[in-house]
């Protein structure tokens, strides 16, 4: 056999290989779901549990303890992991199955955005899950297992990442398996931001009501003198500046403390000299906000001066089809 062919060939097992750890992960990441929900979950069920539960932890704090885990396990284990067994001798049609599959996955967004509430709370009350876990026989403890659902997206992406990188040396069909990769970015991007979006504190209203995310990334800020490194959130509707908080404890999420908002129908903004922008908020009895702005470097800086440019336009477009509708019209016809 000659050199290349053995190279070949220990590609291809390679690529075999990766393919079984996909099979063989999704197989233990059930049967860590199966865990939570027919051991934990069922507790909280049955008429006559097990063990005493505290009486304020029913309700609401276990509803946040597992928020959406079942409907997670039960599309892998009945839908999701059988297609991929279905499918493992073709990685084309593997990665049909995770494009298939996209609107499935922002289930995750919701079990995300809930994590650092539900690790909060079985911390408060660790000696009673610590009780539910050794009466079931469980080695790892309950945080622990609500931390696979998190893990798991990026270990998607990282096999797919392998599973296509062989094929193209292979010289195979790698196109379909980096779009499987693709929709996992995007949805991992999502997630992240509904997590974001969670995890504002102290915004007095209702954040779902702000349009949709656009951009959030830090933007230092020159505001009344002071000059403040903010973590800012851009929606359609509004931007919304606040200052991080980073996780104090392993797989918690950051939060961020609302600081200062403007609304997009009512800001201007105007580039100044040595990388500086100036966005000034002004209106009829209310005092005039101004801040100074720039990005943490030029790429940054300039997808900020974007997107905010865009949001404006697209508010002064609506306004002005509100007030005289047949501009839209016209502007479609151009």
């Amino acid at each position: 056999m000659s050199l290349r062919s053995s190279k070949k060939l220990k590609k291809i097992q390679h690529l075999e290989n990766l393919i079984t750890e996909l099979i063989n992960t999704e197989e233990n990441y059930i049967k860590d779901l199966s865990n939570v929900v027919e051991c934990y979950l069922q507790e909280f069920r049955t008429p006559n549990p097990r063990v005493c539960i505290p009486g304020d932890l029913r309700g609401c704090k276990a509803q946040l303890v597992f928020a959406n885990i079942e409907d997670i396990y039960y599309w892998h284990k009945e839908s999701f992991y059988g297609a991929l067994k279905k499918h493992r001798q073709s990685p084309k049609d593997l990665a049909k199955v995770f494009l298939k599959s996209e609107s499935q996955f922002h289930i995750y967004a919701k079990y995300s955005g809930n994590k650092a509430k539900s690790h909060y709370i079985v911390t408060e009350y660790a000696n009673y899950f610590d009780a539910v876990r050794k009466h079931f026989n469980q080695k790892l403890d309950l945080n622990n297992i609500l931390c696979t659902p998190i893990q798991r997206l990026p270990r998607y992406k990282l096999i797919l990442e392998n599973i296509g990188e062989l094929l193209k040396e292979l010289e195979g069909d790698w196109q379909p398996i980096c779009e499987a990769k693709a929709m996992i970015e995007r949805v991992l991007a999502t997630v992240n931001d509904f997590t974001a979006i969670q995890s504002i504190n102290n915004f007095h209203g209702d954040i779902s009501d702000q349009g949709k995310l656009v951009y959030h990334n830090f933007l230092t800020c020159k505001y009344k003198e002071k000059k403040t490194r903010y973590y800012v959130f851009l929606f359609t509707r509004i931007i919304i500046f606040t200052k991080k908080i980073d996780p104090k404890r392993k797989y918690s999420s950051a939060t961020y403390n609302y600081k200062l908002e403007m609304p997009m129908n009512k800001v201007s903004v105007k580039e100044l000299h040595n990388k500086r922008f100036s966005m000034i908020y002004a209106e009829p009895n209310v005092e005039e906000l101004i801040l100074i702005c720039f990005g943490e470097d030029e790429t940054i800086h300039n997808l900020w001066l974007q997107k905010i440019h865009e949001q404006i336009r697209m508010q002064r477009e609506l306004i002005a089809d509100l007030v005289n509708p047949s501009t839209e019209s016209e502007r479609e016809v151009v």
